[in-house]
């Protein structure tokens, strides 16, 4: 094996290598459930190892060098057991398929490189440290590859030590590096870019969706139910005496108050309930297919912890209620705009009738 053909070969898997970060980044930005994130990283990572052994350095006739090793030394970092398992489980059956005299031995030595990678992955940071430090260690473990040269002919296997280990090791060592690099700037590309979003998206006092996201999920939680004819409910909520609890006590205990009732309402919905601070001190929550008898209950809850949850302020105890509106929208026609402005009809009528309470819109 001549060290241009590696050369060669080492541009090509770069080529590879950078098709894996973006869609690295994609999956990263688009999917959110952890599992299916991790395993859709393996398989990347895998597809990549399955890529590159298409296109290898023939060192001896059924003997090939390609990127392999790098993606699996960074698979368990990035997809976590779940992604290496699929990207080395990939990457054996294909070396398999390819034969020659190195079949066996890759194929153990991807089992052994990937099980290098997950034992880094359960080592403490301040011994691995960070940066090109950790890149470093994580690309002289690729050493790990070279226990295929036990499955060879001993005549074999020592002169493919002689002639290849060490440009072998460099590039492998200089592949990890970069694309550690590559992978390192993309996650944290990704985290500000899910940061902003989040910041544009969520109240900041509250942690709950700020108004816009509210809509925008409001509008596809009608155009579904209209196509379903199946009606949601919306719930309207207002703390009572907000406005008293900001002059007596300050506005920071008035938004520790908010915030409480935040949390309490959180924890009483369904996940695949939206609660948004709608402005002020006012809480709408959306209840996708949900009916008024449900959305009813759903509100008598809140109400009930909000008043058994008081908090205390130098040592005296601030009594916290909440008024709510609750209205559903007609299975045939549903209508978000309508069902909104029936709840909060309805609030005001809560209100009115004493506070610390729950009233149904009239709306059918």
């Amino acid at each position: 094996m001549e060290v241009n053909g590696l050369l060669v070969a080492y541009i090509r898997i770069l080529g590879v290598a950078a098709l894996i970060v973006y869609g690295y980044s994609w999956v990263a930005r688009t999917i959110d459930r952890s599992l299916l994130k991790r395993a859709a990283i393996g398989l990347l990572f895998g597809t990549g190892g399955v890529i590159s052994m298409h296109d290898p350095v023939v060192m001896m006739p059924g003997l090939i060098y390609d990127a392999r090793s790098i993606l699996l030394i960074l698979s368990p970092l990035y997809g976590g057991p779940i992604g290496m398992i699929v990207a080395a489980l990939m990457m054996i059956a294909h070396r398999l398929m390819i034969g020659g005299i190195g079949a066996m031995g890759g194929s153990v030595s991807i089992l052994v490189v990937a099980g290098t990678g997950y034992l880094f992955t359960l080592m403490p940071r301040s011994w691995l440290g960070a940066g090109w430090r950790r890149s470093l260690l994580l690309g002289l473990a690729t050493v790990s590859s070279f226990v295929v040269l036990a499955f060879l002919p001993p005549p074999v296997a020592i002169e493919l030590f002689q002639k290849a280990a060490l440009p072998v090791m460099l590039a492998n060592v200089a592949g990890v590096m970069l694309l550690s690099d590559l992978f390192h700037r993309e996650k944290e590309r990704v985290r500000i870019l899910r940061a902003l979003e989040n910041e544009a998206s969520v109240d900041p006092l509250t942690k709950l969706p700020n108004r816009r996201f509210f809509q925008r999920a409001a509008d596809r939680c009608a155009e579904e139910a209209g196509s379903k004819r199946i009606p949601f409910s919306v719930i309207m909520i207002d703390i009572d005496y907000f406005k008293k609890i900001n002059d007596t006590w300050g506005h920071s205990v008035g938004d520790s108050v908010l915030s409480k009732v935040a949390n309490t309402i959180r924890a009483a919905i369904r996940k695949t309930d939206i609660a948004a601070r709608y402005g002020g001190e006012e809480i709408v929550i959306l209840l996708p297919y949900t009916r008024r008898q449900d959305a009813l209950n759903v509100a008598e809850k809140i109400r009930r912890q909000v008043e058994a949850g008081n908090i205390v302020v130098d040592g005296q105890e601030i009594k916290v209620t909440v008024s709510l509106g609750i209205a559903s929208a007609d299975a045939d026609a549903p209508d978000f705009q309508a069902a909104l402005k029936d709840a909060d009809t309805a609030l005001y009528r809560a209100k009115a009738a004493g506070r610390n309470r729950c009233e149904m819109s009239a709306a059918a």
